[in-house]
């Protein structure tokens, strides 16, 4: 063999290697790399049993593995803040029963938190550190009978968008932008 078809050949083997080289691990570091947060955010909710979409938009806080601030400034402004124990608005009020679960799965979506999704769904990662896209599938039967799938698209350091189907056809798409990291004592 002659070396350049040899070298060639090395090459070619390497190819795959690289291009399987970013995985959740990988992923979550990055992620991780920023402990606080902020930006705005786009929220749509389609109802599929009203044939309805619902429209929101405003600012958010997170600080990762104690909370995200939702602040919503339109259609209403309203203040919804998720810990890993509740779900509270504005007002104070409490979400019903329950709610610490979304607001733990919330957090940890955001966290990207795999081990701790990955008993509860079934988790796929697709393209590379600078345009990804994870794919999350519940694993039990009661929790697919709320949620189809999760899909969470991202770049090089930031969540950029979550998307939430259920079974009955409703869809939450939520579009995180003008990201910026925060002081540690912000």
């Amino acid at each position: 063999m002659s070396p350049r078809i040899l070298l060639l050949s090395l090459l070619l083997c390497l190819l795959p290697v690289s291009a399987q080289a970013f995985d959740l691990g990988d992923l979550q570091q990055r992620l991780a790399a920023t402990p606080s947060l902020a930006g705005s955010f786009e929220q749509q909710r389609y109802l599929a049993d009203l044939d309805s979409t619902l429209d929101s938009r405003g600012r958010f806080r997170f600080v990762r593995g104690e909370r995200v601030v939702w602040q919503l400034e339109a259609p209403v402004e309203e203040r919804i803040e998720l810990t890993p124990e509740a779900i509270t608005s504005g007002s104070g009020d409490q979400a019903p029963p329950g709610g610490e679960q979304v607001a733990q799965l919330f957090l940890q979506l955001l966290e990207g938190d795999w081990q701790a999704l990955e008993s509860r769904f079934s988790i796929t990662l697709s393209g590379e550190a600078a345009q990804w896209t994870v794919n999350l599938i519940p694993r039990e039967a009661a929790l697919r009978e709320r949620i189809e799938r999760i899909i969470l698209n991202g770049g090089e350091r930031y969540l950029q968008r979550l998307e939430m189907q259920t079974p009955t056809g409703d869809r939450l798409h939520v579009r995180l932008f003008d990201q910026h990291t925060l002081a540690p004592d912000a």
